[in-house]
């Protein structure tokens, strides 16, 4: 199923639980201010974005000739999505998109890098046919205009949803940005922010509260929340993770592209984020609980020991005694 085909209803509901509280919070801050007691001003609220899975654009970071096309990709050029050149250029395209799935770097040919702003998560194609069809957060945002909010109080945090957490970090400092983004909108609104994940923006925004205790003294980690974090909404949260990444790793989904499933399958295989999204146990963990944080290398990789009981139990995760993936080592022929 296409990213964007699944998502109005669970950002109306979003936008609908916000402005439920925010209505709400008007009314106790009347009835607060009619009784004497201390005010808090819910207009001094921002309101910040995690996107999901494949919901931000992505642009290349190179010079790329593609052959027998009348279409290159140049700095800047949209890679995710820009269905012109994934039609009549797939190879190169698929050069810009894949990644090396041992260590997450780019192609030696094209690298790609997220779009910032809200422009970056509102549609991934815009234009007259592909922009409706590619909607993300653009209804969302056009609510929130409506209902009189300030181009100020909503930011967007897009991230590149190919790479594993450690690797946002390592190579693009993300938590670092989104612990600023928060100290930023409190410094600019006056007051803390509301947080809206989606999908697996909602893994993002959980490693980040687990990045955060390493970076700030436990006696101050939740003064930091209670400052900076108002409230948290989880839209379509794969907190246990989603089944439908079980299909798109083993057969491919092509989420509405022209592509076939194979070559989607190895796509989605090269992106160490797809491992975020699998399904797990609650008897299978990681062998050290610090690798989730740091690599000592960029060899190193990361593995899961199960329990006994993942194997016995007819209650464990999907039947891992039947299947067996090794992602790592699925190599595109691009790369050879």
């Amino acid at each position: 199923m296409p990213p964007w085909r699944f998502r109005s209803g669970d950002l109306a509901c979003a936008m609908v639980i916000a402005v439920a509280t925010a209505t709400a919070a008007s009314v106790v801050v009347a009835a607060g201010a009619a009784d004497g007691e201390a005010e808090f001003d819910y207009r001094k609220l921002s309101g910040i974005i995690i996107p999901g899975f494949a919901s931000t654009q992505l642009r290349a970071w190179s010079v790329l000739d593609c052959p027998y096309s009348p279409f290159d990709f140049n700095p800047l050029d949209s890679v995710w999505l820009d269905s012109t050149k994934l039609f009549s250029a797939v190879n190169c395209w698929l050069k810009c998109m894949l990644l090396d799935p041992y260590n997450q770097t780019d192609h030696p040919e094209c690298k790609s890098r997220p779009d910032s702003g809200l422009s970056a998560i509102t549609e991934l194609d815009p234009g007259y046919i592909t922009g409706p069809l590619s909607s993300i957060w653009k209804e969302w945002v056009k609510w929130c205009v409506d209902f009189g909010i300030e181009a100020n109080a909503i930011i967007a945090v897009p991230y590149d949803w190919r790479l594993p957490p450690s690797m946002l970090e390592e190579r693009d400092l993300y938590f670092h940005k989104l612990k600023l983004t928060f100290e930023i909108a409190l410094k600019l609104r006056g007051g803390p922010s509301l947080v809206f994940a989606h999908s697996m923006g909602n893994n993002v925004f959980r490693y980040f509260l687990e990045w955060l205790k390493l970076e700030i003294a436990p006696k101050h980690y939740i003064q930091w929340l209670d400052k900076h974090i108002h409230a948290y909404f989880a839209v379509g949260a794969p907190l246990l993770g989603s089944t439908e990444s079980v299909r798109a790793t083993l057969s491919g989904t092509t989420s509405g592209l022209p592509i076939t499933e194979g070559t989607a399958r190895l796509m989605f295989n090269s992106f160490a984020a797809s491992l975020w999204l699998l399904p797990f146990s609650k008897y299978c963990k990681a062998d050290n609980v610090y690798w989730k944080h740091f690599f000592e290398g960029k060899a190193h990789i990361n593995r899961q020991q199960c329990d006994e009981m993942e194997y016995s139990s007819d209650n464990s995760g999907w039947p891992t005694t039947l299947v067996s993936i090794e992602v790592r080592m699925l190599i595109h022929p691009l790369w050879t």
